[in-house]
């Protein structure tokens, strides 16, 4: 109790009664001066003297999801969704690639690899998603690796019985 209050004492004497002065230090906390300056270096000039901000990369999967959706149309080929409509399948998407890279990547972790294999993954979709939605992501993954030949892919080997 004493103590506490003698500590406190301490330190409120010794700060300093002008923040400014030390404004200039090595201190991890800069000023707006400071940070007003960096972000000036990131704005680009362009020939007419205009200041331009760069656009923040937006990873987005609708050009995916709209192909995908005339594929799946026999009739026209022609598929319309909202904005709204396509945000949200864009932001399911997002999301069940996040979780499914984020538990291969435990997985990987857990195992002591460095690298993530098609196992992780494999392992990583029968855990985060239903059965049969599982059986068919799996079976679909299969097909496409093997149809663009992105190497070798690991599939579950059948027993065999000795007559």
């Amino acid at each position: 109790s004493k103590a506490t209050v003698s500590v406190l004492y301490c330190l409120k004497s010794t700060r300093q009664k002008n923040p400014q002065e030390n404004m200039h230090s090595s201190s991890p906390v800069k000023s707006r001066k400071q940070k007003k300056e960096k972000n000036e270096k990131k704005v680009k000039k362009e020939d007419d003297g205009e200041k331009r901000r760069k656009k923040a990369s937006y990873t987005s999967y609708n050009m995916y999801i709209h192909r995908l959706m005339r594929t799946q149309d026999t009739k026209s080929g022609k598929v319309q969704i909202t904005a709204k409509g396509m945000a949200i399948v864009n932001s399911f998407v997002v999301d069940l690639f996040d979780r499914l890279a984020g538990e291969a990547g435990r997985l990987t972790t857990h195992a002591q690899v460095k690298t993530l294999s098609s196992k992780a993954v494999m392992a990583a979709v029968k855990l985060q998603l239903p059965k049969e939605l599982a059986t068919h992501a799996l079976a679909a993954g299969a097909s496409a690796v093997g149809t663009f030949g992105g190497g070798d892919v690991t599939k579950p080997k059948k027993s065999k019985k000795k007559n």
